[in-house]
């Protein structure tokens, strides 16, 4: 899958692209530091009406709007006033990442202080899940829908 990265990694910005065209659009702060290189998926759409998004489980620097082959690893469950807005995880392809509790945590510690300057936003963490999982959302995510296995 490709994925385009929207945030690197240990960022206080988000970046917000125009997801049909790629162009950057602009920089909003935020309280947090991003954990991992962080985007979306291209050709999916997903509940909320965009692309899934994707952490990049990597220690490697990815740069702004770049597009990477990416290999899925798990997701996480996340919904946002009310809406499912799941994660995939995933590691740049060739790379060997497992979905560690590290990574668990690390992600859960990011999605508990993300809206801290938005005391409005009403959001909550789910469950993670293993490849099998995520794939199944890839799938039904898929435009056009896949008809074969990632």
């Amino acid at each position: 899958m490709k994925v385009h990265i929207e945030q690197q990694c240990e960022k206080n910005k988000k970046n917000v692209f125009d997801k049909e065209t790629g162009k950057f659009l602009k920089t909003v702060p935020i309280q947090v530091t991003y954990p991992y290189p962080y985007g979306y998926i291209l050709d999916t759409l997903a509940e909320d009406g965009g692309n899934l998004d994707c952490y990049v489980i990597t220690d490697k620097v990815l740069t702004m709007a770049s597009v990477v082959e990416c290999d899925t690893i798990g997701m996480v469950e996340w919904f946002e006033d009310g809406q499912e807005d799941h994660k995939i995880l995933a590691v740049l392809r060739g790379e060997k990442y497992a979905m560690s509790e590290e990574v668990k945590h690390t992600i859960t510690d990011f999605a508990l202080h993300f809206f801290d300057n938005q005391p409005d936003k009403k959001y909550r963490l789910g469950n993670f899940y293993n490849a099998d999982k995520a794939v199944e959302l890839m799938k039904k995510s898929s435009t056009p829908p896949l008809n074969t296995t990632l």
